[in-house]
Parts: structure tokens; C-alpha cells; sequence
């Protein structure tokens, strides 16, 4: 085209297409190059860049031409459309990735408050990814916000075989309130054998019959399977099987069902075993009579203010099996959360054992502004008697994790981190503060803390984060999920697991 340049009028050229007679006026951005784009999410393609009134909806993920922008709209070509597309609803580059553990969609990359939660195995749009968060939108929908970058990483299956729990304690033995008749004993050897449980029957058979099965002995040392069946006389009847020892040196897995008679009944399941020389792991269900099993492990979960609670809702906790509560206190060297002190009375009150945690403030090297955070946290906890009536007597946690203020980054992780979190705990163990901990997501601790505490207080506690079904190495307390429930409570928890009994 031929443009007659002082010829402009209403942002129009006056153009004469060369070659033809045809001549008249075209919009002076058809003369741009367009750069491509992509919709980030669901679009309206609006007709001006001021009105309401749009042709239609563009998909997201979908491929367009940009040609200019103005109040906040891009003039776009999508397909044989045209139209102008909100400028935040398009990107230059577009990823799609899965989500493979339940994720809470924040409203900004600091994650401080979030709107929804997206499901294990969504497929999302990305955006832009800083300080281990990614702006997201999940795909075919509106719904859009950020999550952490490391829940696109797909959890590896832990060693030695996958199950639902971490860290496994020695078995245990039950015996009826009268024995004799079937009995069946399991018992784990190898290179370093774990004990297994020993059940003894209820009540005495006079007669029957025993049919006995082994199978499944797998790898060096491994424990038999026995499985016992058909015990059948006056007033007894016992099932009992043992399946899953596999490894070197593991641990038999024992599950005792259906004993009935004069004899006390028991149910017990061993679970947890992992690797070479690993301990069974025993949960009790279902017992009656006098040889009932003990739980080794506790359920618990941590809040803040970002929880709306009420005193009834520490007692259906309470009532729902939860024996433990963390609550955060203090961030940085000044800020105290607003229900901390409410929602320890309320812990209380029901009966939990109730601890507490400070998230770090600050990435600085300078031991000066650890010390001055642990300073804080405990003149926080040393209050509690005089803010609620109960003293505090539970384990004060260090937070260590980015969030969108403390400026946490991978070199800090590397060259830092354990020896700031000895200054912080250190400080709180010299303040009276006798039982410390320290909380940090499972790649952060295996990547940079673990095999590096030799500055920490000897006693430190460990509390780890990995949304998985193993946690994949020993600590004592375990955060399992950030989107669990609770019956009767509205919203979604951080939900705990302890393996120690000081919880």
C-alpha cells in the first residue's frame, strides 16, 4: 500500500493499495507486526478496548496475534476473530504441567491466603514461576492463583517398597486372658532383623483342625508368611495372617482377625516396614479383652489465624481422635499472630497437647536477627500463662521456609541455613525455652539441613513437610497434607502425624 501520511484521521491512514484503484482508510496498527501470545486462561474477546460488549470466549491455552494495547486491553486475531483480550489474561510463554499433590491456589506468590485447593494430577497452565511459587491456571478453567513450583515434581516411591507410613516402632505381643489351642508366631531374621508381633490365642480348642501355608519369602533374610486357617473347636475360632515381608533383613507384617470366644479378642496390624532392618510398625483396631494393643503414633494438625475456629471445634478434634496441636506464635522479630492465645485456650480447654511454631523472618547471616527472632518468639510463649491461664509447655518450632518477605533463596539454603537455625535455637534453649524444633519442607532437609545440626541443641525435634504417602526418612513429626478435613469443621488443615510420645 501506498499511505498518504498527513492523511491521518481518527487513528486511520489514508491508503491506496498498490496496483488497483482501490483506495480508503485503514486502522494504522494493521501496519504493526503482531507478536504472538498465548490466553492464559478463559478470555472474552470484547469488541472495543473500553466496552462490555465482547463476540465471544476464547479458550485458554489458545495462540493469538497481538497487535497494540490500550487501557489495559490488547487489540487481538484469534483464528478468523478479532477483538480486544485483557492484557493479564495473555502471556508470551505458556507451559502446561501437572499438579501431583494437593495444592492450595493463593492469591499471590508470598502465600499468605488461598481460595481453593487443586486436586493431585490437574494438568495447569503456567505463567511465571519466582521464590518457589508458580503462577497457575488449571486447565478449561477460571480458576487461577499460585502454588508452590516443587508440587510439579512427581514423588519418587520410597526405598525398600511403598507404604502408607514412614517411620515403623518395635511390634508388639498380645496374649488372651486364657491360652491354649492354635498359635501362631511370626518372627523377622536377616542382616538386621526387626521384631515381629506374636499373637496368642483367646480360648482353649478341644479340637480341630490346622492347615498352615508359607509363601512369599522374598530377598536375604527375609521372615516367613504363615498363614493359619480353620481353627475350629468349642468356643474358639481364630484367623491370622502374615503377608509383605520383602528386603533384607525386614520386619514381618502380622494382621490377627476374627478371634471369638471366652478369651479376650484382639486386632492388630503391622504396617511401616522399610528397608533393611526396619522395625514393625503396630496401629490396635477393634480390641476387646484384656489384651488390647497401644497406638504408637499420634494425629495432629497446625494452624494460624487464617483458621476461623471456635472452642467447639478444638473439641470435635479432640473427640475425632486428635491428640495435638501447633499453633503459629510469631513471624520476624515483631509480629505475633491474632489467635494465637485464643486458639491455645481453646487447645487447652479440649484437652490437646498444644506446641508452637515462629516463622523466620529473615535469610540475613548476621546471627544478630536470628537471636532477635528467638528473643521475640519466647518473650510470645512466656506470656501465655498471664493471656489464657495456662502456662506453655509444649515444643517451640523454627519455620524455615521462603515466603514472599524473608528473601529465602537456594544459595541461602546452602551456605546458611543450618548455621542460622543454630543461632535461633540455641538462643531460645539459653532464654529457658527447653524444648525446640525445627520445621522444614522433606527436600529442603535432605538437600541441606540433614548431617548439618552439629551447632543445634542436641535434643531438637524435627518436623517435616512431604505431601506423598511416605515421608521417606526419620523424623519425629510428619506434615502428610495441607488439604485435609475435618467432620464438622469447615475448611481444609494441615494434618500431622508424631511419632513421638512427648506429643
Amino acid at each position: 500500500m501506498y499511505i498518504k501520511m498527513e492523511a491521518t484521521k481518527n487513528g486511520m491512514y489514508l491508503a491506496h493499495v498498490i496496483g488497483t484503484g482501490y483506495s480508503g482508510y485503514v486502522d494504522k496498527t494493521h501496519f504493526i507486526k503482531p507478536v504472538v501470545k498465548y490466553t492464559w486462561m478463559p478470555s472474552k474477546l470484547y469488541t472495543s478496548a473500553t466496552g462490555n460488549s465482547y463476540k465471544k470466549t476464547i479458550k485458554d491455552g489458545q495462540k493469538v496475534s497481538v497487535f497494540n494495547g490500550s487501557h489495559g486491553r490488547y487489540q487481538v486475531k484469534a483464528g478468523s476473530s478479532s477483538g480486544y483480550i485483557y492484557a493479564n489474561n495473555l502471556t508470551g510463554t505458556l507451559a502446561k504441567k501437572t499438579v501431583y499433590v494437593s495444592s492450595k491456589l493463593y492469591t499471590t506468590s508470598s502465600h499468605t491466603k488461598y481460595t481453593d485447593v487443586i486436586r493431585p494430577n490437574k494438568q495447569v497452565y503456567v505463567k511465571e514461576s519466582t521464590q518457589n511459587m508458580s503462577h497457575v491456571c488449571v486447565v478449561g478453567t477460571a480458576q487461577s492463583g499460585w502454588i508452590y513450583t516443587s508440587h510439579f515434581t512427581k514423588p519418587a516411591p520410597a526405598a525398600g517398597g511403598t507404604t502408607s507410613t514412614p517411620k515403623a516402632t518395635a511390634g508388639t505381643s498380645q496374649t488372651g486372658s486364657s491360652t491354649a489351642g492354635g498359635t501362631t508366631a511370626g518372627t523377622a531374621t536377616g542382616s538386621t532383623s526387626g521384631s515381629a508381633s506374636s499373637i496368642t490365642g483367646s480360648a482353649a480348642a478341644t479340637s480341630g483342625t490346622t492347615a498352615t501355608t508359607t509363601t512369599g519369602n522374598t530377598g536375604s533374610g527375609s521372615a516367613s508368611a504363615t498363614t493359619t486357617t480353620g481353627n475350629t473347636g468349642s468356643g474358639s475360632a481364630s484367623a491370622t495372617t502374615t503377608t509383605g515381608n520383602t528386603g533384607s533383613g525386614s520386619a514381618s507384617a502380622t494382621t490377627t482377625t476374627g478371634n471369638t470366644g471366652s478369651g479376650s479378642a484382639s486386632a492388630t496390624t503391622a504396617t511401616g516396614n522399610t528397608g533393611s532392618g526396619s522395625a514393625s510398625g503396630t496401629a490396635a483396631t477393634g480390641s476387646t479383652g484384656a489384651a488390647a494393643a497401644s497406638a504408637t503414633t499420634a494425629k495432629g494438625l497446625d494452624v494460624s489465624h487464617y483458621q476461623t475456629l471456635t472452642q467447639s471445634s478444638f473439641n470435635l478434634m479432640k473427640r475425632q481422635g486428635y491428640s495435638f496441636v501447633i499453633l503459629k506464635a510469631t513471624e520476624g522479630t515483631g509480629y505475633t499472630d491474632s489467635k494465637f492465645y485464643t486458639y491455645y485456650k481453646y487447645a487447652r480447654n479440649a484437652g490437646l497437647s498444644v506446641h508452637a511454631y515462629h516463622m523466620i523472618g529473615n535469610s540475613t547471616t548476621d546471627p544478630a536477627q536470628h537471636i532477635a527472632e528467638a528473643k521475640h518468639f519466647y518473650q510470645v510463649l512466656a506470656q501465655t500463662k498471664a493471656s489464657t491461664g495456662y502456662a506453655f509447655t509444649g515444643y517451640a518450632f523454627e519455620d524455615i521456609e521462603p515466603t514472599g518477605t524473608n528473601s529465602i533463596t537456594t544459595t541461602w539454603w546452602a551456605n546458611a541455613a543450618p548455621a542460622c537455625a543454630g543461632y535461633f535455637l540455641n538462643e531460645m534453649q539459653a532464654l529457658g525455652q527447653a524444648k525446640v524444633g525445627i520445621y522444614a519442607g522433606y527436600f529442603n532437609w535432605n538437600s541441606y539441613l540433614e548431617g548439618h545440626t552439629d551447632t543445634w541443641p542436641g535434643n531438637t525435634k524435627i518436623w517435616l513437610a512431604r505431601y506423598n504417602t511416605t515421608l521417606g526418612t526419620n523424623a519425629d513429626v510428619w506434615q502428610y497434607t495441607e488439604t485435609g478435613t475435618i467432620d464438622g469443621i469447615t475448611g481444609h488443615f494441615d494434618l500431622d502425624i508424631s511419632y513421638d510420645p512427648d506429643f
